[in-house]
């Protein structure tokens, strides 16, 4: 089943929904739309165990923490006030602004991931966006510049990656062992 959209609704909105929906109802906050989320596969949350994994290991002498979903975070862009799930995130400089956004492709999640979070991210000021495809095994990966998200490249499973935030460069076969 893929993700259900609801349109036009504020933040106040958003927190009246969360105040009467079971905890185990997962859904996000992007521009006034709120879009219901379905259950991860095993192989979706074997990836984000990894790359959760991987960063909390090498973020050690750097001063940054990492979260994994579910996990809300509150982003305030255009005088709208959002609230989204990433699948793993890394905070460095500031407590608020996640450095690094990590999101694995899902059928019900790939569109969303691809449009309106990374303007999202970009609007926010997410310095790397990585997009993450569990089935074809590749990164695509955005840096901000000024204040876009630009595309850098595609890395496959044999490629070496940079991750800014954490001066490090990471073996990207290792996100699907």
């Amino acid at each position: 089943m893929g993700a259900v959209e609801l349109k036009d609704y504020s933040y106040k909105d958003y927190l009246d929904i969360d105040a009467t929906t079971p905890e185990k109802e997962r859904y996000e906050l992007i521009f006034g739309h709120i879009y219901m989320m379905s259950g991860a596969s095993k192989m979706h949350q074997d990836i984000v165990g990894n790359i959760f994994y991987m960063f909390k290991t090498l973020q050690k002498d750097k001063g940054c923490h990492s979260m994994i979903a579910p996990y809300d975070i509150k982003l305030k862009c255009d005088d709208t006030i959002n609230v989204v799930q990433p699948d793993v995130m890394v905070f460095c400089e500031d407590e608020d602004i996640p450095c690094l956004v990590c999101e694995v492709l899902s059928p019900s999640t790939a569109h969303k991931d691809k449009s309106v979070k990374k303007e999202l991210y970009e609007c926010f000021g997410v310095k790397n966006y990585l997009i993450i495809d569990p089935i074809a095994k590749y990164v695509d990966r955005f840096v901000l510049e000024g204040n876009k998200l630009v595309y850098d490249k595609c890395y496959g499973e044999k490629d070496e990656m940079r991750v800014d935030c954490l001066d490090k460069i990471i073996n990207v076969r290792e996100f699907f062992e």
